[in-house]
């Protein structure tokens, strides 16, 4: 027992370590790092979920993957207030509902606890059972507690300072350490709408299609570009809980609510189940059954990329221009039209670009040594040359299909004025070319497209092509001859 003391103002300081000395459930964390290793272990977590008691599944969790402390994301408040204890001569001693082994790796990782209290495989130190833990270690000396959840109350009530991280304290005078975002605001984070502008693709073959003045199709196309940013802000959040190590070694990720603790791995887990049963029950009740079919699809893929495609080396990018072709696909079926097979191609060969130039940014911004394997990734640092040149080949081939497209609808009669298609391949070309070399100078920040979205020439250059695209589909050629370059073409061509 810890030996008594007789000033307050030497009271021992009580830490919790889960949701307060760090962000997150360390417990929580190795179940989906254990589950998802393989088959054996996936069984293995399962069964000790259903049937036995959560002391014997954090014993299980903590042999099978010890915590790295260098990987927490520790509260600076609650260390600062640490400090102040330890100054004043104050014992601090660091209790937790976590299992034992894991508790005492971190406070031998900080060396700022006089005493480290965790669960075993028989006890479970939740709630009162912590309460008597610490008890049992300061007898009836009196102790101030910091702690985060409703199972930390009766603690509160027995301490005379009650310190909260997380929800109110219930008690008079409880002092508050650290303010969250709140669940609601943080998962409006987590979902990521502004990603949603990728799912605009399913709206292209409403406008290939000729049916802008159709309502009715309007309606099809907007509704499966909701079903689809619905299921991608699922996917999302399930990506955020299994990414969350990497992403918090990773500079600007860690930020993300999953990563950062604002957001719960339980609250996020259950907010991507909801989000991917609305989307997928609204597709199946209100689009026709292939368009149904086709958003369950690219609901599969994405699941399946996120769960072990994401790390394959190539079947990663692949995997990416597949999904983005896949919008084209769901929009051409919600509105029940065949897609183009040259938009079909085009998309296939420009978006296998953005997957190459997606690994290129991360593997240019890495610092790891050439031999060393990019974190959740298939690829070597010494893999980057290799990936840009793949990546802007595959954007090269893109503006040929263009090309070759704008040939074979020379004679088909479905363009007004089909030579000004071939200008399609300028302003594409710069775009390419100029993305690419400010990747390499590292003038391109994570997602290609995001940065496209946010780029005042890249924004040029879409409205440049949608002119001409528009030009092409619904102009005169009388009204194009009085242009230089675009007459030269149109008298080559008739």
């Amino acid at each position: 027992m810890l030996q008594q003391r007789t000033e307050a103002d030497s009271l021992p300081l009580v830490v919790d370590l889960d949701g307060t000395l760090v962000a997150g459930d360390i417990a929580m964390e190795s179940l989906i790092t254990v589950a998802r290793r393989n088959l054996r272990s996936f069984l293995c977590v399962l069964a000790l979920v259903l049937f036995a008691s959560r002391a014997r599944l954090k014993a299980y969790l903590a042999l099978h993957d010890p915590v790295d402390p260098e990987g927490l994301a520790f509260r600076p408040a609650v260390l600062d207030l640490i400090a102040q204890a330890r100054a004043g001569g104050r014992p601090v001693i660091l209790a937790s509902a976590a299992h034992q082994a894991n508790v005492r790796r971190v406070a031998h990782h900080l060396g700022l606890f006089d005493a480290a209290l965790g669960s075993t495989s028989r006890s479970n130190l939740r709630g009162k059972a912590k309460l008597d833990a610490i008890r049992a270690t300061l007898g009836e000396q009196r102790f101030d507690y910091v702690g985060d959840s409703m199972a930390d109350r009766p603690i509160w009530q027995a301490a005379r300072t009650a310190y909260t991280a997380g929800i109110a304290t219930g008690t008079n005078g409880g002092v508050r350490l650290h303010r969250g975002a709140g669940v609601l605001r943080s998962l409006v984070k987590a979902v990521r709408p502004h990603q949603w502008a990728k799912n605009a693709l399913v709206l292209v073959p409403l406008v290939t299609s000729g049916g802008l003045l159709v309502p009715a199709e309007w309606g099809a196309a907007l509704l499966a570009m909701g079903c689809l940013c619905v299921i991608a802000s699922s996917v999302y959040l399930l990506n955020d809980v299994l990414d969350l190590r990497a992403d918090r070694r990773h500079k600007t990720k860690r930020n993300r609510p999953v990563a950062s603790g604002e957001l719960g791995i339980g609250h996020a887990l259950l907010a991507s189940a909801t989000l991917a049963a609305v989307g997928l029950g609204v597709a199946a009740a209100l689009l026709s059954p292939l368009a149904a079919l086709a958003i369950a699809a690219y609901f599969g893929l994405t699941l399946a990329y996120s769960l072990r495609i994401k790390s394959a080396m190539i079947a990663d990018v692949l995997a990416l221009a597949a999904l983005y072709t896949m919008r084209l696909i769901v929009g051409a079926a919600a509105i029940g039209v065949m897609p183009s097979m040259w938009l079909l191609i085009f998309s296939i060969f420009f978006f296998l670009s953005l997957g190459y130039l997606k690994r290129f940014v991360e593997l240019n911004a890495s610092e790891l040594e050439p031999e060393r394997l990019l974190s959740g990734r298939g690829y070597l640092r010494g893999d980057c040359a290799i990936v840009g040149v793949s990546g802007l080949a595959a954007g090269i081939v893109s503006v040929l299909v263009i090309l070759l497209f704008a040939a074979e609808m020379a004679d088909s009669g479905e363009y007004a004025v089909p030579q000004l298609l071939w200008l399609l391949a300028v302003p594409l070309l710069y775009w390419i070319n100029r993305v690419w070399i400010m990747a390499t100078r590292g003038e391109v920040d994570g997602d290609p497209v995001a940065f496209a979205l946010t780029d005042r020439r890249s924004l040029v250059v879409a409205a440049v092509l949608g002119m001409i695209a528009l030009g092409a589909k619904y102009g005169t050629l009388t009204a194009v001859e009085g242009l230089p370059i675009v007459g030269a073409i149109a008298a080559g061509a008739v």
